[in-house]
């Protein structure tokens, strides 16, 4: 097989896999775009030099560290910045490029490890090519790259031994004979859920799974009086899965450092970066060294200085530690394998020597018993003698059956012969020993082979039983067709009020989310650094929303969005609080008449939830204005004003006196807080509260207590003129934990039945958010509301379960076509298309020849209401029969006429529900 390509050249990035097929020579660099094409023009045809010239005997750096430097110092002088001639940097970069190669063709050739001396060396090696000297004020930033090269080598091989430092600890675990109960899923999913501790206790699992040494017992992580090595075994996640996570962590700051150069060649990059992903590096290289010396009961040869007086050291030192560290770790992980590796095979020895005399036993006893064979040896005798043919014939043919049963049986036996260790422990010796027979050497190779095999052992399901994300949840086809009937409640209400739909990307750039939550804002999922944007999930559909109307200049516009949104909260499945879940927002947007949209968004909040099967529900109403006015007039400080709004909304579900503990932790005096009480624990029908306020006084000459007040009067009454201000509490205690609300605020609440499930819809004004991700001064005002369909889905479930006797089943079609008689396939196929071509919902059995009682009793099931069926006799007439289970009638029908007639049943066409229930309810209100 050929070496791979590394490119190198302008606007070129590599990557630490890369650098480190370079270091072991599967891999070769070459030119790359703009590069190329400027070597090529200028006809500079070198091919590097013959030989290193060092003009001192000094410190050298590796063959995998020379290797590695070179290539990088090869990749930043491409960029164009360390030399500032186009031309002579595309043909430094070729003559880099040379160096490597002959750094790999030859591994006793090393480049000397002072920066000085190394730019001397290329210098004096390119002499006389038609290269540009490398001039000495380059030497910080040689210094720069030979550290990063020395780090990323380390780091990246370090990371190519995690992938099978589980299956060498696992092979000790067979060895040890430990309790595999220790890395049962209880420890790492649930009760520690550190991901790549995780990940190791699931390999070591797979691996060992079906062990008769490493067995399952109930020890779990209780070991206090286990031996040191076995300990370490026991541990092993706990130690490996970190180690893991900091060398992946450190790879990636390591890899962005590589593509990162020097502005020019006079400048210098701060080494800290390189610093702290080393020193990372080092502590993940003694934490995993420790535990392989550990697990083997010999010592650990860790360079301890690196943790001892690492900040006073240089960073040339910490690397040279770091790379003598890792050749320990590899070492000692190799004699830990064959260690394991050892065990297995004399035990597998043995095992197979107690099998063979077993069986020689079994057959010795066998021969004693029954010696008819041996008596009978003499004199050949014909055992057919006087048989027909045909007689003799079946006689060697059920020989014959019973010969390959008996092999057949064998071969099972043979197969399900209990092996002594896990269903991957064999298959990974095999894999470890693939490359030598002299003992186990951790190569590219192996390492591939190991962790493919550790991959297809993981995919076959016996690491764990299959479990959903926390806070989620799967939705079964009944649920379904629930949810669906939610979501054609909601858009219809959305449609009928002139509303247009948008969407939104589920991810928004980081900065977009935060600062607007307050403290929920620490709910907001954020999404893994991939080296570019910082991005999180967003949290809402209103500040996406905002976003939106800024970038895109819509002006009015009232809008609505059904979409997932993700949050970070401890969820309660059985009160509908997930992690993710949808909410279907309306919004209005610019400008238009005072409390004009408020009263709308209200109004479709009201409409939504009368319309779906929830039973009663309220909305408390309050406005934030006045909120705050009544913590200034009880002399709460302004910057307060928010994580008292915070405590003063638990009010729902805490009593006063906890709501009260909560405000004076937070800061306020007792009678700061008693005065808040006298306001906040107020609630009523709207009009009757807002009287109450304005005859007592309560507010005195307070302007934006007024304001609010006077916003409140005109939004009662066009709710009143809508019909909806029935449903309003007018509640001075709702308070709406996020920020950007600036106005009216309002919350829904089931009040009907045994489900709790808390608030099923909110919203609000909040004018200043769009402004946000505007230019100055430009306000762009919003209000709206949204429904909690997660919560609300949840209360149409109880209820439909409570109507149906505990069963939410619902029939997906109105029509089941069966058939009575043999081969009737294409006959059912084309009833069923006619009912499909009148957009009737129908489906047949699959099927070849399905009985009619069973299909009767799948329709009955299944609650489909009629039964087509179609037979011989009736369809030589053009006729079928169509059962009306509920009914309990049957009805010869035209085939020409089978659509009218069902419909004149009552089945309703896909997608006409609602006009069927319209012209229903028009029909019942003229009767009356």
């Amino acid at each position: 097989m050929g070496k791979r390509a590394v490119l190198i050249g302008k606007g070129r990035r590599i990557v630490i896999d890369e650098l480190i097929a370079l270091v072991h020579g599967s891999a070769e660099l070459d030119l790359y775009g703009e590069t190329a094409q400027i070597v090529e023009e200028a006809g500079f045809a070198y091919d590097g030099p013959t030989t290193l010239i060092v003009s001192s005997d000094g410190n050298k750096l590796s063959s995998a560290g020379s290797i590695a430097s070179a290539s990088i110092l090869c990749l930043a002088v491409a960029q164009g910045r360390l030399i500032f001639s186009k031309k002579e940097s595309a043909i430094a970069t070729s003559a880099l490029i040379g160096v490597v190669r002959l750094l790999q063709s030859d591994a006793s050739l090393q480049l000397p490890a002072d920066a000085g001396e190394y730019l001397a060396c290329l210098n004096a090696s390119l002499e006389g090519s038609g290269v540009c000297t490398f001039p000495t004020s380059l030497t910080g930033v040689v210094e720069r790259i030979v550290n990063l090269a020395i780090s990323a080598v380390v780091a990246g091989q370090t990371r190519s031994l995690c992938q099978v430092v589980d299956v060498i600890a696992a092979l000790s675990a067979e060895r040890l004979a430990v309790d595999v109960s220790a890395y049962a899923d209880t420890y790492y999913d649930a009760l520690r859920p550190h991901r790549e501790s995780s990940t190791s206790a699931t390999t070591m699992r797979a691996i060992l799974n079906g062990s008769q040494m490493a067995k399952l017992g109930k020890q779990g992580l209780r070991f206090s009086n286990e031996a040191e090595p076995a300990k370490a075994v026991l541990n092993a996640p706990q130690q490996l899965g970190p180690a893991r996570e900091a060398v992946k962590a450190a790879c990636k700051t390591l890899e962005l450092e590589m593509n990162c150069s020097e502005p020019d060649g006079q400048s210098l990059f701060d080494e800290t970066v390189v610093r702290i992903a080393t020193l990372s590096v080092a502590g993940a290289i003694a934490s995993l060294l420790e535990g392989t010396c550990a697990r083997r009961s010999t010592s650990n040869d860790v360079d301890g200085s690196l943790t001892t007086d690492a900040q006073s050291q240089s960073l040339s030192t910490i690397c040279s530690m770091c790379e003598h560290n890792y050749v320990q770790l590899k070492s000692s992980l190799e004699a830990e394998a064959d260690s394991g590796i050892e065990f297995v095979r004399v035990e597998t020895k043995r095992a197979e020597e107690e099998a063979k005399t077993k069986e020689a036993m079994k057959a010795a006893k066998a021969s004693s018993v029954n010696p008819k064979e041996s008596a009978n040896g003499g004199g050949e005798k014909d055992e057919f003698a006087g048989m027909s043919e045909e007689k003799k014939a079946k006689i060697l043919k059920k020989r014959a059956e019973k010969e390959a049963k008996a092999k057949a049986k064998a071969a099972a036996k043979e197969k399900k012969k209990v092996s002594l260790f896990g269903g991957g422990t064999l298959p990974v010796c095999t894999a470890l020993c693939k490359e030598t027979s002299s003992g186990v050497v951790l190569n590219e190779e192996v390492v591939s082979e190991v962790t493919s095999l550790v991959e297809k052992l993981l995919s076959g399901g016996v690491q764990r039983k299959p479990k959903i994300a926390k806070g989620t949840r799967d939705y079964l086809p009944e649920q379904m067709m629930i949810r669906d009937q939610a979501f054609q409640i909601i858009r219809r209400v959305f449609k009928r009020h002139g509303a247009v739909e948008i969407d939104t990307p589920v991810f928004e750039l980081k900065d977009t989310l935060t600062g607007k939550y307050g403290e929920d804002s620490k709910l907001i999922y954020d999404l893994a650094d991939q080296g570019g944007e910082l991005l999180a999930l967003r949290y809402d559909l209103t500040v996406p929303f905002a976003r939106f109307i800024a970038l895109n200049s819509v002006g009015n516009i009232k809008r609505f969005h059904i979409g997932k949104v993700y949050r970070r909260d401890q969820p309660v499945l059985s009160k509908g609080r997930y992690r993710e879940f949808y909410q279907c927002d309306f919004d209005i947007a610019g400008t238009y008449g005072r409390m004009v949209p408020d009263s709308e968004a209200v109004c479709v909040a009201c409409e939504i939830l009368s319309s779906l099967p929830i039973g009663d529900f309220g909305i408390k109403l309050n406005h934030r204005r006045l909120l705050d006015a009544i913590l200034d007039i009880c002399g709460v400080e302004s910057d307060k004003f928010r994580t008292i709004c915070s405590a003063v909304d638990k009010l729902d579900k805490e009593p006063w006196e906890v709501v009260k503990v909560e405000m004076i932790e937070k800061g306020l005096k007792g009678d700061v807080a008693d005065k808040i009480g006298t306001f906040v624990l107020q609630k009523g029908e709207p009009w009757e509260m807002y009287n109450s306020l304005m005859d007592s006084k309560i507010f005195g000459n307070h302007k934006a207590a007024n304001e609010a007040m006077e916003d409140l009067k005109i939004m009662f009454g066009y709710l009143e003129a809508m019909g909806k201000l029935k449903y309003i509490s007018f509640d001075l205690s709702l308070a709406r934990g996020l920020d950007y609300y600036t106005g009216v605020i309002y919350e829904a609440v089931c009040m009907s039945g045994n489900t709790q499930v808390g608030s099923i819809g909110g919203g609000g004004r909040y004018d200043n958010l769009v402004s946000m991700f505007q230019e100055a001064g430009k306000v762009t005002p919003c209000v709206g509301v949204s429904v909690g369909i997660e919560r609300v889905f949840t209360l149409m479930e109880a209820r439909l379960r409570e109507e149906q006797g505990g069963s939410i089943k619902q029939a997906n079609v109105k029509v089941l076509v069966a058939s009575v008689g043999a081969n009737m396939m294409k006959e059912r196929m084309k009833v069923t298309q006619l009912l499909w071509n009148a957009n009737i919902s129908a489906e047949f059995s699959q099927q070849e020849n399905p009985k009619l009682k069973y299909e009767l009793a799948d329709a009955l099931e299944r609650g489909i209401p009629f039964m087509v069926i179609v037979g011989e006799d009736e369809l030589k007439e053009g006729k079928c029969k169509v059962k009306d289970l509920a009914a309990r009638t049957e009805d010869l029908v035209s085939l020409d006429e089978l659509d009218s007639f069902l419909r004149g049943k009552g089945v309703v066409a896909v997608g006409c529900e609602f006009a069927a229930e319209e012209a229903a309810r028009l029909s019942a209100t003229n009767l009356n």
